[in-house]
C-alpha cells in the first residue's frame, strides 16, 4: 500500500494518494470521511478560461479527484481507484477566489462505486454537477 500524503494535515489524509496532476493544479484535500470527500482550489491566472473563470477541464479534474477520494473514504482503504465513466453538467461560471468540490458515494459494491459530485464557489453557487462510476483496483504485489 502506498503511504498517505503526510504533508496534508486534514481529516482522512490517510486516504489521499499523491496525484501529481492534481497537485500541479493546486487541488488540495480538505476532508475525507466515510460519507464524503472535499477538495478546494484557489484561483490562479493559468487555470482560467477566456472569460476569467476556472477552465471546465480544471473543474472536471477536481470532480474526478474528489469522487475517487470519496470512494477511498467509503471503503476506508488507501487503494487505487480508476474512473470508469463520468458525466459532467456545467451550470454557472465562477469568479470567486476559491472553488470547493464535494464527492459522495451513492452506492458501492465489492469493487465498483457509483458517485456524485458538485463544485461550488465561495458564495455556495452551484457551478458543476457530476456523476461517475469508479473501480477499486487491488494493489500489485512487488
Amino acid at each position: 500500500m502506498q503511504a498517505p500524503a503526510a504533508k496534508h494535515d486534514v481529516p482522512g489524509a490517510e486516504f489521499w494518494r499523491p496525484l501529481p496532476f492534481a497537485e500541479h493544479l493546486g487541488i488540495r484535500p480538505i476532508e475525507i470521511t466515510e460519507a464524503h470527500a472535499v477538495v478546494e482550489l484557489r484561483r490562479r491566472p493559468e487555470l482560467l478560461n477566456s472569460w476569467g473563470a476556472p477552465h471546465g477541464g480544471v473543474i472536471m479534474t477536481m470532480l474526478d479527484v474528489v469522487m475517487s477520494m470519496a470512494v477511498r473514504g467509503h471503503y476506508q482503504a488507501n487503494t487505487v481507484v480508476i474512473t470508469i465513466d463520468m458525466s459532467v453538467g456545467f451550470m454557472n461560471a465562477s469568479r470567486s477566489d476559491v472553488v470547493r468540490a464535494e464527492g459522495r458515494v451513492l452506492h458501492a459494491g465489492e469493487s465498483t462505486a457509483f458517485c456524485e459530485g458538485e463544485a461550488r464557489d465561495e458564495s455556495g453557487l452551484l457551478l458543476t454537477k457530476a456523476i461517475g462510476t469508479f473501480k477499486r483496483i487491488a494493489e500489485r504485489k512487488p
